[in-house]
């Protein structure tokens, strides 16, 4: 199996502004595509992307830097550590993007960061980007808007699930049902490796609706049920065997987890387990945090400790909690926990 941390190496190419800049402009101008094919030279690269002679000096110039291109005669070509990194492209330019995306709120909007969390969040582009209620109808314009925001949460799941996957045994389930499950990439993960598994998503309408066709091309997708619902309110599918939260609870204040944990209690059948696979705060920096991990830095407040976990499923019910955590990005918590 692939080491699940191998696709932090992205975060070297992302480390500051103008790296991440240039970066995003080979990728956006075809040099990376070209230079995939094997070495050019630069009156080709300049033909390929567009750019003048000073233009294309100065971007080459910026990846030979970085580590991202290396030159030999007249010659440049992908260096073979890039080439290691490049089967994470998605991840890369979603990184890129909701930076890209909150860099302003943070030069704007400093000090409401760090001393008025609802006034930030007012002004954030990021809750802009993030409408949960454009979810709740299903519109052509509704569609295409969610899709956009959930493509970018499904790339980061598609990388953070195998840590998951590689330090809890689903192997004794038969029935999941994943609440918030967005896209249904967490489901489509672990049934991919656990053919007996049967797993549901909940979520908003029109959540659910991208989410069949995120999963619709595979063959677990026959195993996948999604469906629509508030699981703050409405009943849900009772008698299962684990009922998972992947990065869905920090999301909410306190009242609202307690009442998601409660919903999972009543949908297990006994002795049923829940799952919270969710950042834990962020720890002291030993170097300086890059550029690319801004969406995740920008959501410090969000992130709670462990004993707050604890303290929900106990008050819901729950028995012989388990707390791992996992070094990502950031740290994980992997808390599991057993319905009496």
């Amino acid at each position: 199996m692939q080491n699940y941390r191998d696709y932090l190496r992205v975060d070297q190419y992302l480390q500051d502004f103008m790296q991440t800049q240039m970066l995003k402009g080979a990728l956006d101008n075809g040099l990376i595509d070209a230079l995939i094919k094997g070495p050019s030279d630069f009156a080709s690269l300049q033909k390929i992307s567009a750019t003048d002679a000073p233009g294309l000096s100065f971007l080459l110039k910026a990846l030979l830097h970085s580590g991202v291109i290396i030159e030999a005669g007249k010659h440049f070509s992908l260096s073979p550590d890039f080439i290691e990194v490049l089967p994470y492209r998605s991840l890369i330019e979603a990184k890129i993007f909701f930076a890209n995306l909150l860099a302003p709120d943070l030069l704007e909007h400093l000090d409401s960061l760090l001393s008025d969390e609802e006034k930030f969040m007012q002004n954030s582009h990021l809750f802009e980007l993030f409408d949960y209620q454009r979810a709740l109808h299903s519109t052509p314009e509704n569609y295409r808007f969610t899709e956009r925001w959930m493509k970018l949460t499904s790339t980061l799941t598609r990388y953070e699930g195998p840590a998951c996957l590689a330090h809890h045994d689903f192997s004794s389930y038969q029935k999941i049902m994943d609440i918030g499950g967005n896209s249904g990439e967490f489901v489509l993960q672990i049934t991919r490796q656990y053919a007996q598994l049967q797993a549901i998503v909940i979520d908003l309408p029109v959540v659910c609706e991208v989410g069949s066709q995120h999963v619709g091309n595979y063959r677990e997708a026959e195993r996948i049920q999604f469906i629509k619902a508030d699981a703050l309110t409405d009943k849900l599918p009772e008698e299962q065997c684990l009922v998972s939260f992947k990065s869905i609870l920090h999301d909410w204040p306190e009242a609202a987890c307690q009442r998601f944990i409660e919903q999972a209690h009543s949908s297990l059948k006994d002795k049923g387990q829940v799952l919270i696979f969710e950042r834990a705060p962020i720890p002291a920096f030993t170097t300086s945090p890059s550029y690319g991990s801004l969406s995740t830095l920008l959501f410090f407040r969000s992130y709670r400790p462990a004993d707050i976990y604890q303290n929900l499923l106990t008050c819901a019910g729950f028995v012989d909690i388990q707390i791992q955590t996992i070094a990502l990005e950031t740290p994980f918590y992997l808390i599991t926990a057993r319905k009496a």
